[in-house]
């Protein structure tokens, strides 16, 4: 870790040098990093040739954040089995996609570690594709690989955080089917 001496002449540039020692401690582990707080959003995938995608998304009824648990809850109002199989492309496999809109309060979001890649600006384009703003990402979740607890394949039920002077933070999804096989 380096630091640089402080040879500010206005407050502004003290407390901006101020800013970046902290978070350079932070991210060397001398200080406790800030905790992510999970926000969720509704993803709206109008972009031709994903009405697949958006008609499972539109399956979603609810999604719930415990940000002490790092759980994601996505509750659908029809089971799994009845949504739609489709190739998500780059090598993501078949299966039954859905999309949910999460943020963290960094925006634009370029600033994010997802799984140890920085999220990029191909994020943010995809996100306001969806109706979502430049602080938030599209996760899209294979509810049938995650509905069955399979992490053999790309699209785990689980994705860790991180982000300059954030503790790395790992989430879990869980999906949860309505009791009977009838459509809310």
């Amino acid at each position: 870790m380096s630091t640089a001496d402080v040879t500010s002449d206005t407050v502004a540039k003290v407390r901006t040098s101020l800013n970046a020692l902290i978070t350079n401690l932070k991210n060397a582990g001398l200080m406790i990093g800030d905790a992510f707080t999970m926000q969720y959003a509704t993803v709206t995938d109008s972009v031709a040739g994903h009405a697949d995608r958006q008609y499972n998304t539109g399956k979603i009824s609810s999604v719930a954040v415990d940000n002490d648990e790092h759980i994601i809850t996505i509750t659908l109002s029809d089971k799994v089995k009845n949504l739609k199989d489709f190739e998500a492309g780059n090598g993501w496999g078949k299966h039954k996609w859905l999309g949910v809109g999460l943020g963290v309060g960094i925006s634009p979001i370029t600033g994010i570690y997802y799984n140890g890649a920085a999220l990029s600006a191909e994020d943010v384009t995809e996100a306001t594709q969806c109706d979502l703003d430049a602080g938030y990402f599209v996760r899209w979740v294979a509810a049938d690989l995650v509905l069955a607890g399979n992490n053999t394949e790309k699209s785990v039920d689980n994705f860790t955080l991180w982000a300059d002077g954030y503790a790395e933070t790992t989430y879990k999804l869980v999906i949860v089917e309505p009791e009977d096989d009838s459509e809310e």
